[in-house]
Order: C-alpha cells, then sequence, then structure tokens
C-alpha cells in the first residue's frame, strides 16, 4: 500500500504517548525501544530485517496490551467500521461521476470486512498494521526473501484493421489495425526509410537500405521494467510499458529521435496498473491500465480505509499524486463488487508542457475498441452463487456483454453511457460503430446473435437464433455489411445486411469445412485466414480461404491456399497488408517432423482475379554453419536450417516492406529478401 514507514511511525509514536504518562514499562516495550522496532532498529542502531520487526513489534503489542487492556482498543481502531457496500453504489443503475473521497473509503472499507469476516483471502495473524504474519521459520535471523523479479513480455492483445494507420499510397508497411484513422502500438514500426524494432527490453532503429544498425537504446529502469508496444510520431518514439519494481505500473515514455543516432529520452509518465491497452487519435496516446485494490491488504485506521490507499495515482517525470476522486467514476457493480479500476489517461504528442489528463472507472474491462471519437470498453457480467460471493464460472448462457463508452473531447475521457446485451462478445471485431449506432455479435448458449444499439445505447434491433449450437469465431463489419463465421463442425459464412439498422437481416450463407478465425478486407474480396477442416471437424492444416462477396446473397469461396503442420497466429498485427501491390502476408506456426520443433515462419501471397498464388515461406531460424543464403520457393521449401541453440529466438514476430523489400523480424536478427520472391538480400544480428 502507499502509506510510508513515517507514517507508522507517528502513529504508533502518538499513541504510546499518554500510555507512557500513567505507567512505567519494561525497558523492552517503552515509547523510545517500541518506536526503534516500527523504524526497523535494535536500540543498539542495528538494522532489523521484516520478519524480525512483524515479531518483535507484535510481542511488543501484545504485552502492551496485557499492562493497559487496550485490546478492545485496538480492535476497534483496525477493524472496518462500515459493514455494508453504500447504497448509492449498489443500487446504481448507470455510472456515477463527481464522486467525493468517502465514497470510495467506505467503498473499500465494507470489502475489507466483507473478505476479513468470510476468511477470503485474509488467512491466519496480522501485525499491529494489518498486515498478515510471516510463517515462522527455524532459524530466527533468516535473511529476508529477495524481491520477485517482473519478466518484460511482448504485447500480444488482439484487435484488428481493415487498413493501416498510414495512407493508402504509402509504399511502406504499417500496423494493421482496426480503423483506418486510428493507430495500434506494436513491436515494429516503420516511416519508409527506417525500422524500429522493441525486443529485449531495448528499441533498435535499422537504417533499411543498408541493414545497419542505427542504435540502441535500453528503454527500462531496472530488471523489473518491460517493453510492450510503441508508437511512432514524426520525430517522436512512444514506448509503452509494464514496471513490476513493487506495484504494477504502467510507463510512457517519449524519445525525441530527430537525431536516429542518439535518441533522447524527453518525458515519461506512469500510472498505476498493469497495461491493459491504448490507441493514438489525432495525436493523443490514449493509454489504459488495469489497477486493483486487493481487499485482503486494506489498511484500517480509526475503522476507515484511508484514500490515498485504495486511489490510483499517476507520475509525471518522477512526481507522483493520487487521482482526484473528482475524477472517477463508479460503474454500477454486480453481485461480485470490484476492486479494479481502469485508468484511461491522454497523452498530447504535441503539447510541449507535457501535461497528461488522467480519469479512471472504479470496474473491470475485457476488451477495447477504440474509434476515432469514441472508447468502448467491454466487460463481462456473470451470474453469481448465493452465499460467500466468490466468482463462478458459467457457460455463455449467463454471461452478458457491458459495453462503456467514453468521450475523448479536449483529452479528458469523460463516461458517455452503458448498454448491455445478452452473450458473450468474442473480442474487439465483434463491435462497430456506424451512422450513430453500435452493431455487436455475441455467443449465447443456445445460439448467436447480432444487436444493435442506438446512440443511447439502447437497444433497437436484435437479430438472434443464428447458427444454433455454434460459437462465433471471428466477425468483420465492412460498411452496411456484417460478416460473420460460426463453427462446430463446418464453417458457415454468414452475410448479414444493416441498409435498414432496425431492421437487420442475413442474406447470404456460405458453408465450407474448417473455420476462419481473422477475417480481412482486400482489395474488394474477403480474406479468411484459419483451419482447415473436413465433414468430421478440423484438421492440422492452415487454410486461407478468398471469399468473393461482390454478391452479398452469394457469397463464395473461390480460392484456397493449404499448409499442412500449422496454425494461425491469433494476433491481427502479425498480418501484413501490402493491397495496393496484392500482397498479402501473414505470420503462422509450422511443425517441422524432421527436426522435432515448431517454427514461426511468415508465408506471402499475391492475391488478383480471383486467384491465390504463393510467394514463399521464410523463417529467421537460421544455421549460422549454412554458407548459402537461403532460397524461397512456392512450394514454401525453403534452405533454411533450424538454429539448434537459439530457435525461438528465430521465430519471425512481425513482418513489414519497403517499396520492393520484404523485411522478417525476430528477436535476434532482420532479414531481407525481395518483395515478390528470391534470394535473401541481407541480414542483421542484434
Amino acid at each position: 500500500m502507499k502509506k510510508t514507514d513515517k507514517d507508522n511511525l507517528n502513529f504508533i509514536k502518538n499513541k504510546l504517548e499518554p500510555v507512557n504518562e500513567k505507567l512505567t514499562l519494561p525497558a523492552e516495550i517503552a515509547e523510545n525501544a517500541t518506536v526503534a522496532l516500527v523504524a526497523g532498529k535494535e536500540q543498539n542502531g542495528k538494522k532489523l530485517g521484516r520478519k524480525r520487526l512483524v515479531r518483535r513489534l507484535s510481542a511488543a503489542v501484545a504485552a502492551l496490551v496485557v499492562l493497559v487492556g487496550a485490546g478492545a482498543w485496538v480492535n476497534s481502531y483496525f477493524s472496518p467500521a462500515v459493514k455494508e457496500i453504500p447504497s448509492v453504489i449498489a443500487d446504481a443503475e448507470f455510472a456515477i461521476s463527481g464522486n467525493d473521497e468517502q465514497i470510495f473509503v467506505d467503498y473499500f472499507t465494507a470489502l475489507k470486512a466483507e473478505y476479513k469476516n468470510n476468511n477470503r483471502f485474509y488467512y491466519g495473524a496480522v501485525n499491529l498494521f494489518g498486515e498478515k504474519l510471516e510463517v515462522e521459520t527455524d532459524d530466527m535471523f533468516a535473511a529476508e526473501e529477495a524481491p520477485q523479479s517482473g519478466i518484460g513480455t511482448i504485447n500480444s492483445s488482439v484487435t484488428t484493421g481493415t487498413s493501416s494507420a498510414l495512407s493508402d499510397h504509402a509504399d511502406f508497411g504499417a500496423t494493421n489495425t482496426q480503423y483506418f484513422n486510428v493507430d495500434e502500438d506494436d513491436i515494429i514500426k516503420n516511416d519508409g526509410k527506417y525500422i524500429y524494432i522493441l525486443s529485449d527490453w531495448s528499441v533498435k532503429i535499422v537504417e533499411a537500405k543498408t541493414m545497419k544498425l542505427v542504435s540502441k537504446t535500453d528503454v527500462y529502469y531496472n530488471s523489473t521494467t518491460g517493453a510492450e508496444g510503441m508508437y511512432l510520431y514524426g520525430e517522436t518514439l512512444v514506448i509503452i510499458g509494464t514496471d513490476w519494481d513493487k506495484e504494477p505500473k504502467t510507463r510512457i515514455i517519449l524519445y525525441d529521435i530527430s537525431d536516429r543516432k542518439n535518441p533522447v529520452k524527453t518525458n515519461d509518465f506512469s500510472q498505476d496498473g498493469n497495461y491493459f491497452s491504448s490507441r493514438l487519435v489525432d495525436g493523443r496516446v490514449i493509454l489504459l491500465s488495469q489497477y486493483t485494490v486487493y481487499p485482503e491488504e486494506i489498511e484500517i485506521y480509526a475503522g476507515k480505509a484511508k484514500y490515498e490507499d485504495i486511489a490510483p495515482s499517476v507520475a509525471i517525470n518522477g512526481t507522483e499524486e493520487t487521482i482526484s476522486s473528482q475524477m472517477i467514476s463508479i460503474l454500477p457493480q454486480d453481485d461480485i463488487n470490484s476492486s479494479t479500476y481502469v485508468v484511461m489517461s491522454t497523452v498530447d504528442l504535441e503539447n510541449p508542457e507535457f501535461e497528461p489528463k488522467t480519469s479512471a472507472i472504479l470496474g473491470n474491462g475485457r476488451e477495447v475498441n477504440c474509434t476515432a471519437n469514441n472508447l468502448y470498453i467491454i466487460a463481462d457480467r456473470y451470474e453469481t452463487k448465493e452465499g460467500n460471493g466468490e466468482f463462478v464460472s458459467f457457460s455463455p448462457s449467463s454471461v452478458n456483454t457491458v459495453i462503456h463508452r467514453f468521450t475523448f473531447k479536449n483529452g479528458v475521457i469523460e463516461a458517455d453511457g452503458t448498454g448491455e446485451v445478452e452473450g458473450r462478445m468474442l473480442n474487439q471485431f465483434s463491435l462497430d460503430e456506424r451512422d450513430g449506432y453500435i452493431r455487436i455479435a455475441t455467443t449465447l448458449s443456445e445460439y448467436n446473435q447480432i444487436t444493435v444499439l442506438d446512440k443511447n445505447l439502447k437497444q433497437v434491433a436484435k437479430l438472434d437464433g443464428i447458427a444454433p449450437g455454434e460459437t462465433i469465431q471471428s466477425v468483420r463489419y465492412i460498411g452496411k455489411y456484417g460478416y460473420v463465421v460460426t463453427f462446430l463442425q463446418t464453417d458457415p459464412l454468414f452475410v448479414i445486411d444493416f441498409t435498414d439498422m432496425k431492421k437487420p437481416k442475413i442474406v447470404g450463407e456460405l458453408k465450407i469445412p474448417g473455420f476462419s478465425s481473422y477475417l480481412h478486407p482486400f482489395n474488394g474480396y474477403l480474406v479468411g485466414i484459419g483451419t482447415d477442416g473436413d465433414e468430421t471437424g478440423t484438421t492440422d492444416a492452415l487454410k486461407i480461404s478468398l471469399f468473393d462477396i461482390s454478391d452479398p446473397t452469394k457469397p463464395q469461396e473461390i480460392d484456397r491456399f493449404i499448409i499442412k503442420n500449422a496454425t494461425a497466429q491469433t494476433n491481427h498485427k502479425t498480418v501484413m497488408d501490402c493491397s495496393h501491390r496484392d500482397i498479402l502476408g501473414f505470420i503462422y506456426n509450422e511443425y517441422e517432423p524432421t527436426l522435432g520443433y515448431m517454427d514461426t515462419k511468415l508465408c506471402t501471397l499475391k492475391i488478383k482475379d480471383g486467384k491465390i498464388e504463393p510467394i514463399g515461406s521464410y523463417s529467421n531460424s537460421y544455421d549460422k554453419e549454412q554458407k548459402e543464403a537461403p532460397e524461397y520457393t512456392p512450394d514454401g521449401k525453403t534452405t533454411f536450417y533450424y538454429d539448434k541453440e537459439s530457435y525461438s529466438n528465430g521465430a519471425v514476430k512481425r513482418a513489414t516492406y519497403i517499396h520492393d523489400t520484404l523485411y522478417t523480424v525476430s528477436a535476434n536478427r532482420i532479414c531481407s529478401y525481395p518483395l515478390y520472391g528470391g534470394k535473401m538480400i541481407d541480414m542483421l544480428e542484434f
């Protein structure tokens, strides 16, 4: 928690002073000795370990209780005085804004009482500060345990896109995003001259033409900070990561890269919680994190929690402050009351004053959908059992999808309404905003359905009974049509007409083996990436389907491409769209039976005139002993070999292109090839 040792010291000193005036205490628990214990030292100045401190302090307090009969006082002072969730929260049907601190204090105090009374996550004795006592060891002077170090991970959250965030005429690759004018973070970026690669807690800038490493910049402060994604905006490089040093914090660090050889850090901002998601809209980064306050760890003083302990904080260039209660909205609570905040900040990359604006909501989220005007946070509403209130997982029939909408006018994210639909949404592709309406596809236990909400998030239409007994595998909206793939044994592709938003209808259907787990618009076609199958279900092959959707009433699979012993990646950012050159690339996992391991490769296809033509398959798992440069052929066979020492580092993470050159990026190298296939041009190892 955020309470300092100085707070503890002053508290115990103030409570002992009136006692000392009336009693002559034994030396080991006199005021000065006890204060020294709180400070973590023996009277001779020797530093105490935490376990010894807890034992001695607890013994001192126990003696004090015996001497003055203060047990009742201690119990009442450190016990929650608020036992029930405040009615203003318990009975809320809409988001509550403009709150004062007391409502949060009372709410979390009640959560503490609930967890304490039900013995949930709050087992064993506690010390004077409400902290759980450590388990005793045989060695009274055992050394303190070293803090655990977090490990940085590459972000793999799933989002999708109709086109890149760059112009259709730009002849270089960009992150595949859901909306044309809303960029998403990625582990590589490309400006047509340089390629920016985020791996191993550093950002590497590579001059694409010469394949030279221009600079390498560490983007962490210590071993517990990991970089997860980045944005490129003009001469500013934005790095996002999570710091697990004490409590998880999401960090955003800005670098001036006007000199690519010497990136200069200009600003540093952090907010409490693990990284959730982000977007870049009109020069503003929208940064989301999830911050959980664990009820069993809440400390109680005079019967109440402290606001600073249960509210999230932010830090601008090292200066920390707690978010004002006026900037925190409270979402309607379920039977399981939330103790998680979604912290939301906007960072204006064009404002030299660097003044991020932060707000938050008390309530959880599972998916994020962000348009140029609105931010949607999607949550699941589950049923709960009567009794201890513990979370119970149910089938999708017991789950509804809750949609919270926010605006970000003037850079401040504000609640703008809540809606709810039956069933569970698959991912952010399931939701789309068009002409003031929201259309969303969900799965119930019996069937699937499409729901349309108006600008007030009220239901205006519902199309249910779709594919009984099957589940949604992928969704894509293109203009006034929606495309939904469900699966049980075969792959039905449904075409939904939204010409009249209040009367959506299925106008076309196609059944084929397997299913598509991702749908991608491509030069008037619809490309499905997923799993091959037969009449009995799926097989061990990856399938690329090319759908002709020119006639919505008669969708057709006009061509397909199969890769045996392979599976598709689930992250849409692994798709490389080079549609102006009729080329589509995607990263996939392929099992190499002769080598006995799974390699991650890039496949590129030429899609034109209703035909799929394979260009090549690319792996970065290169054996340094092989002298001959790898060459790729349309059948997918290559002269790349298994690097026995570090093949996992050779897994292709992303692919991009600049003009006629293709680049494959893995953790330890970047390789370049002719875009239309052929021998490797160059390779740079990190």
